[in-house]
């Protein structure tokens, strides 16, 4: 009897995560047990395992794969698909890489950290950028986020997004104003078997032409949302909050849920050069935004959790079905932390810029520390998720933090924030990618955490969800 893996599973390793089951065409992965990894090493389709010696527990590992539909029997030798076979890569494992495509875009935005559309940072050549695409195959990675500037601006966009599916990898989601996307543009995707998530700015009924500098902005947006709605394509939504728009946060969530959005994220505008001379007034400090998204809290609960996944930045996550989390308060209070990782999504995700630097997330583009970080074009990306300096911001812990840190070290809050974000800390901190992050220090020290959750558990009380409380 021979069994063989069913086509849409491959078996992958990397440094530290040496054996993994990957699920097709999502790239969903499964960490396998030495004994789970070897019984599914021998369904290769080619080895006869009714005589082999296997052990009694590998042979009801191999029982439940079959039931759990990973493996299938065959009664004559069926080899596996060349991409099915175990491959080993020399080096961390990344997920999921959030790539900016182009610094390019068709849109004029008061608060563009980019200097679009002057595009400060430019692109990759198509050839660099195909090669690019080439080196994150060669590391293993599963997924690519395209963002840009306007991802859809640059001529060779379908090219890339070939190279990408060539190479098995997926877009699980795709950054956009919405003025390009059409339903050409949708079909080309559908003929590709591919379904990102799109996610579409939109800052409010009324404001979003003037936030994106363009005429018609805001019915593109709608449109757009419209079309995907129409499509079967999922969608979110990214919001800037500002003085100015931060009264229609009610009508426009309503809007968005007619939409049929998932998630919106919603937060303060980033305070870069071009929106201090572009905000017309409508800019407003940290401790303002918290205040305004405080008063909203209980107005989304009273309007029936109009969208299924609220983010406010800073602030809290609501959930129509779901207890909410308090962003600011990621660890339990105990010195647990200090052996986590001073930023844990970074362990699986990377942010390349449109001119190849290879940095831990997006909100560290045009930081003080950027230029720190290495470019893929100069030690090429295997190096950067192995050996580069990158690597040793991504192993850095919380006890690593707070012994450089003596402020945070000393403070009575630092096992529930942890030190907060190395982001927020170049931002709108010391500038210093060990510093304090100023916004967590005024959440916690100021009471902003106690009253934004009474704010949460008051409101569930008195309109009745969603059920359960927050952490």
């Amino acid at each position: 009897m021979f069994y063989r893996l069913k086509e849409t599973f491959a078996l992958r390793g990397w440094q530290k995560m040496a054996w993994v089951l990957v699920e097709r065409p999502d790239n969903l992965i499964q960490k396998l047990s030495r004994e789970r990894f070897q019984v599914l090493l021998l369904c290769d389709g080619e080895t006869d395992l009714s005589s082999s010696l296997l052990s009694e527990s590998m042979k009801n590992s191999l029982q439940q794969c079959e039931a759990e539909n990973i493996i299938e029997s065959c009664t004559k030798p069926c080899p596996l698909n060349k991409d099915q076979y175990y491959r080993y890569f020399d080096n961390r494992y990344v997920s999921t890489v959030l790539w900016s495509i182009t610094g390019k875009c068709n849109y004029r935005c008061r608060h563009c950290f980019m200097d679009a559309p002057n595009a400060a940072l430019g692109e990759l050549s198509t050839d660099e950028a195909l090669n690019l695409i080439d080196q994150m195959a060669e590391c293993g990675v599963l997924r690519v986020d395209i963002t840009g500037g306007e991802p859809f601006v640059r001529n060779d966009f379908w090219e890339l997004v070939d190279r990408i599916l060539y190479h098995k990898m997926t877009i699980g989601m795709l950054y956009t104003n919405g003025w390009l996307l059409n339903d050409k543009v949708l079909d080309k995707f559908e003929r590709r078997n591919l379904y990102p998530e799109f996610s579409i700015s939109f800052d409010g009924i009324g404001w979003h032409d003037w936030m994106r500098g363009i005429s018609g902005a805001e019915e593109a947006a709608i449109r757009a949302l419209q079309l995907c709605k129409n499509r079967g394509f999922s969608t979110n939504v990214e919001m800037c909050i500002h003085r100015g728009n931060q009264y229609t946060l009610s009508q426009t969530f309503d809007l968005l849920k007619f939409l049929g959005v998932n998630r919106v994220k919603a937060g303060n505008v980033d305070m870069t050069a071009l929106w201090h001379d572009h905000c017309e007034g409508n800019d407003w400090d940290e401790r303002e935004y918290i205040e305004a998204m405080i008063r909203y809290i209980p107005m989304y609960y009273k309007t029936g959790c109009p969208i299924p996944n609220l983010i406010l930045t800073n602030v809290i996550t609501l959930y129509q079905n779901e207890p909410y989390s308090i962003i600011a308060e990621p660890y339990d209070g105990t010195d647990k932390c200090l052996n986590c990782y001073m930023c844990d999504s970074a362990r699986w995700s990377c942010y390349i810029t449109p001119e190849g630097r290879l940095l831990p997330c997006m909100p560290m583009t045009s930081t003080v520390e950027q230029n720190k970080f290495p470019k893929i074009q100069d030690i090429g990306l295997k190096y950067g998720l192995s050996d580069s300096c990158y690597m040793s911001f991504i192993d850095g812990k919380i006890k690593d933090l707070l012994a450089s840190n003596t402020e945070c070290n000393d403070c009575p809050y630092r096992y529930k924030c942890g030190g907060g974000c190395r982001a927020s800390a170049l931002l709108y901190g010391d500038h210093n990618l060990m510093g304090c992050d100023r916004t967590m220090c005024m959440l916690w020290k100021e009471g902003y955490v106690d009253r934004i959750r009474k704010a949460a558990d008051e409101a569930i009380a008195k309109y009745g969800v969603p059920s359960g409380t927050g952490q």
